[in-house]
């Protein structure tokens, strides 16, 4: 009985084998499609126009207060005595000093998920940031972009710093992936608010067509991801062109005459 023998590189009904090179660019594909969609979807979400987004109008004089009282809550060493005398009335709590940083006592972090617990004495500082802002409106004198701006650099800064405190080199890139993401999200925010007064919006709820918070923070959870995937793949698949010697060249065998 005669088994049947493929040659190289065909099955044994003559069609061609899928190899690895096949393999390789399937999953480049997916991996690069999977992240064009992430980026499209997250795109939308985050420059959807909030429901409170700033309009622009006439210029109005900014609330020094507010200003200074900003200025201070990104400081090294800041002095609570800078803030507006009225803005425990309004925000109902007075800033505290604490680690260094001008803070609101009962802010925390708000996300969909769970946060290190480094960043806790940034978040507070963020929240005293935006009661700042939510002050200067209140007083009608909002402050520009650049103080919303400014607070949101130094919890995206102050994150990372606290994630450098970790030891364990596998740890503390984990706690600066979280960070990015967090920052990210909080940006996102900004951006769909203008830059503007921050507006009160219950973070798992939506208003009408408009995404919620958390949808926006996962959203840049899936950029971060679909990145991830798309360069995890194109790297490999670039190592492997590199690394991958040729393939050896077959001939068919001469016969070999024989002598009777």
């Amino acid at each position: 009985m005669k088994a049947d023998v493929a040659p190289l590189g065909q099955s044994v009904d003559g069609h061609p084998r899928a190899g690895r090179g096949a393999r390789w660019n399937g999953l480049r594909r997916i991996g690069v499609l999977a992240a064009a969609a992430t980026v499209a979807c997250s795109a939308g979400v985050a420059f959807a126009p909030a429901a409170g987004a700033a309009i622009t109008g006439p210029t109005v004089p900014e609330n020094g207060a507010a200003r200074n009282g900003i200025l201070e809550s990104v400081a090294a060493q800041p002095d609570p005595a800078t803030i507006p005398e009225d803005f425990a009335t309004t925000a109902g709590y007075r800033p505290v000093v604490e680690a260094g940083m001008l803070l609101n006592p009962n802010g925390n972090c708000s996300s969909p998920v769970p946060l290190p617990a480094e960043f806790d004495l940034a978040c507070k500082s963020h929240d005293l940031g935006y009661d700042l802002l939510r002050y200067a409106a209140a007083h009608g004198q909002p402050l520009g972009p650049w103080a919303r701006q400014t607070v949101d650099a130094a919890l995206e800064r102050r994150m990372h710093a606290a994630c450098d405190a970790r030891e364990n080199p596998v740890s503390r890139a984990q706690c600066q992936v979280m960070a990015s993401i967090a920052a990210t999200a909080v940006d996102l925010n900004s951006i769909r608010q203008d830059y503007g007064d921050p507006i009160y919006e219950p973070f798992f709820e939506s208003t009408g067509s408009t995404p919620s918070p958390a949808t926006l923070t996962l959203s840049a959870i899936g950029l971060a991801v679909g990145l991830t995937v798309a360069t995890t793949v194109l790297v490999r698949r670039t190592r492997t062109g590199r690394t991958a010697s040729p393939a050896p060249a077959y001939s068919t065998p001469r016969p070999v005459a024989v002598k009777l």
